[in-house]
C-alpha cells in the first residue's frame, strides 16, 4: 500500500512545475505522506529531491519525398500519379474500412424484454455509409481502368 501511494505521489509530482518542493512526511501511525508542504502532526517530516522529468524530443520528421519525373517515352500510367493505382487504394481503404466497422460500438446494441441484444439504427446507417463508401471506390476503379484501355 505504502509503495502504491508513494508511486501515486511521485507520479504527480512529476507532473507539477519543476522547481517546486516536495515533502515526505511520516505520520504518529507510520504512515508516509507526500506533499507539497510537510503534513500537520507529523512526527517526522524533509524535503524530497526528484530526478528531472523524462522527457525526450520527437523523432525528426522524414525528408518529403518528391514524385519522380516521368521519363520521355514511358507511359503516363507508370508514373507515380496513376490514377488507376490511387483508386485501388483508395478501394482498398473503403474495403478495410467497412471490415474493420462491422463491430458493433458501445451504444450500437440495445438489449430487449427477452434478454437478448439487437443493433440499433445507427449501426445500421453506419454500414450503409461504409457500404456506400466501398461502392463508390469501386466505381472510380473501375472508371480509371476504363479510361485507361483495358482490365489487368
Amino acid at each position: 500500500m505504502r509503495q502504491i501511494l508513494l508511486l501515486i505521489a511521485l507520479a504527480l509530482a512529476a507532473a507539477t512545475a519543476q522547481g517546486q518542493a516536495v515533502f515526505r512526511s511520516v505520520m504518529p501511525d507510520g504512515s508516509v505522506v507526500y506533499g507539497d508542504k510537510p503534513a500537520p502532526g507529523a512526527k517526522e517530516a524533509r524535503e524530497v529531491s526528484l530526478p528531472p522529468p523524462n522527457i525526450s524530443k520527437p523523432p525528426p520528421a522524414p525528408p518529403k519525398q518528391s514524385a519522380p519525373a516521368t521519363i520521355p517515352g514511358k507511359p503516363a500510367a507508370d508514373s507515380a500519379v496513376d490514377p488507376v493505382k490511387s483508386a485501388e487504394l483508395e478501394l482498398q481503404k473503403a474495403k478495410a474500412a467497412l471490415e474493420g466497422g462491422r463491430e458493433p460500438r458501445p451504444g450500437e446494441r440495445v438489449g430487449t424484454a427477452g434478454g437478448s441484444s439487437r443493433l440499433t439504427e445507427g449501426y445500421s446507417e453506419r454500414i450503409k455509409s461504409l457500404e456506400t463508401a466501398v461502392a463508390s471506390a469501386q466505381k472510380k476503379f473501375d472508371d480509371a481502368l476504363a479510361q485507361r484501355g483495358g482490365r489487368r
